[in-house]
């Protein structure tokens, strides 16, 4: 069974689609479903029933997935550990970012492991830090960087950094200029992040640390990036909770102000997130310590 193959078939079953896996394996989609076609010749049984534009994997797929990502993990070990004894880094790299750090610091920490492993090719997988966390627990990411520790035993948590989430207003609005208090997080519409993230965890926190929940407040909408809360409060639909990293621009340019509130606690810091008993990769090895061997200053020496 032809290994290039296998690798295909496993991405198609992962993306259920044909062309999102052929963009993952840099093939066409017909050279990707010529090997999905050779694969189901050789094995005698249909993989996947196509339906319109739609695919759904057969129960022969689900058994053979099982033993593809075995077969695959495998032969990425042997190649690492060849690589290893050799003593050169190569190959790829998954790793995960939610919001923040996926944005802005992800890119210096990859910039600086490019620069001492040049082989080696790195992707960012960025979500939420719920969804990053999971992605680490699948062993899909080799390791993640989030806003808020996973409270998952499974996980190993490491804090590497500082960052100051910060309440960030329009030029103008009426709590400009002066401290706000928590009796003014109740009347003002806030713009929120979804459940999931980092930010949004954080900021709950800091609320019940000072004896409020979000059901204290006034929310005017919820938005699914920290780019679009950022969005919406420079069109007025409400003051954000945001990393102070994310609107140092928008600060600079006169388009958004940092407001402070009187009570709240407001300093968090950025985790590395690594799978318990996790044996991993040379190049991840290489890039976990990286991010543990100096860790970054806080937002503005940052942006």
């Amino acid at each position: 069974m032809d290994l290039r193959r296998l690798q295909v078939f496993a991405k198609v079953y992962e993306c259920k689609s044909f062309s999102r896996a052929a963009d993952e394996v840099l093939l066409s989609q017909p050279t990707v479903s010529g090997h999905i076609k050779t694969l189901e010749e050789e094995i005698g049984v249909p993989l996947f029933d196509r339906l319109g534009r739609e695919i759904l994997p057969t129960s022969a797929a689900e058994l053979l997935y099982e033993y593809a990502v075995r077969i695959l993990y495998m032969v990425d070990e042997a190649t690492s550990a060849v690589d290893a004894f050799l003593g050169r880094l190569r190959g790829s790299l998954v790793v995960g970012g939610s919001t923040i750090p996926a944005h802005y610091v992800l890119p210096e920490m990859v910039g600086r492991f490019r620069l001492l492993h040049p082989e080696v090719r790195v992707t960012v997988e960025v979500g939420d830090t719920s969804e990053i966390s999971q992605g680490v627990l699948a062993g899909k990411l080799e390791a993640g960087v989030v806003g808020a520790a996973a409270k998952d035993e499974r996980l190993i948590c490491t804090p590497i950094m500082d960052d100051t989430v910060c309440l960030a207003a329009w030029p103008g609005h009426p709590l400009d200029g002066r401290q706000a208090t928590l009796s003014d997080l109740a009347t003002t519409p806030i713009v929120l992040r979804e459940p999931g993230s980092g930010t949004r965890a954080f900021f709950e926190s800091a609320l019940a640390k000072a004896g409020l929940s979000l059901e204290d407040l006034t929310v005017g909408a919820q938005m699914g990036s920290s780019l679009a809360v950022l969005m919406a409060v420079r069109c007025q639909v409400g003051v954000g909770f945001l990393s102070r990293r994310a609107i140092m621009d928008d600060m600079a340019a006169g388009r958004l102000v940092e407001l402070h509130v009187e009570g709240l606690d407001l300093k968090r810091q950025f985790y590395l997130i690594t799978r318990r008993e996790r044996t991993h990769s040379p190049a991840a090895k290489a890039f976990i310590g990286l991010c543990l061997a100096e860790p970054g200053e806080e937002a503005d020496q940052a942006a």
